[in-house]
């Protein structure tokens, strides 16, 4: 129990200590400025929406998988993932480069894990394939049907960068989640009248939520509590 404890305060503690950093991250890639410029320590600040966020997230991770790989490989994407929420709610944009930093710790694990399970490895890699295709789908769909942009390709390669974190049928269920919650939380913007239907939703929210969700209920495990519920 004491072991729990301390676990739990020192990964509170460092999600705590790397949010301001995030938040400096956040309104560069905001404001399309350098990175590393000059000047970067003054946008270092605390954000407690940021903090919070990380800190609640990477400390359900540990509750849900212990000291694990799984544990840390999560919580590195889950940091790439509030940054990639919030610069896309605020400049309607997913970096070019936190995508890549993303892919890398993906593909990354990917190899690690094909090492010891060649056939698991392919599925991550059907994952990213799965997740950038059907988006890249949607993207082109929209462009000819509608002549305009129905997915930006930010949107396309987060999806593909997930997929290397979760699957084939894991990315399914994010893809179909993302989705739901979008439409969900489309309605109630528009009947409480915050956003009209000509406005911008940015859309890397809703797969962030589906992904979070998906980390600690995968496909296999919301299919059984499905096919239960459907069998009562």
């Amino acid at each position: 129990m004491g072991s729990i404890i301390f676990y739990n305060i020192l990964f509170g503690i460092t999600a705590l200590a790397i949010s301001p950093f995030m938040v400096a991250l956040i309104k560069r890639y905001s404001n399309e400025e350098k990175i590393f410029s000059k000047g970067f320590f003054k946008d270092v600040r605390f954000d407690w929406k940021v903090a919070l966020i990380t800190s609640l997230w990477v400390i359900a991770l540990f509750y849900a998988f212990g000291i694990s790989e799984t544990f840390f490989i999560y919580s590195i994407l889950a940091v790439i993932l509030v940054m990639e929420a919030f610069v896309d709610i605020r400049a309607q944009i997913l970096p070019n480069s936190l995508n890549f930093i993303g892919f890398l710790v993906g593909i990354s694990y990917a190899y690690i894990v094909s090492v010891r399970d060649i056939a698991t490895g392919m599925n991550l890699l059907l994952g990213m394939f799965t997740g950038a295709g059907i988006f890249l789908l949607i993207a082109g769909f929209a462009l000819i049907v509608y002549r305009r942009e129905g997915m930006g390709l930010g949107d396309v390669k987060l999806m593909g960068v997930i997929g290397l974190f979760f699957g084939f049928m894991n990315t399914i269920q994010i893809f179909i989640l993302s989705f739901l919650v979008a439409a969900i939380v489309s309605i109630i913007l528009l009947i409480t009248k915050i956003k009209k239907t000509t406005d911008y939703i940015a859309f890397g929210p809703f797969i962030v939520i589906a992904t979070a969700f998906t980390m600690f209920f995968p496909a296999s495990v919301s299919m059984s509590y499905v096919i239960n519920l459907l069998q009562k």
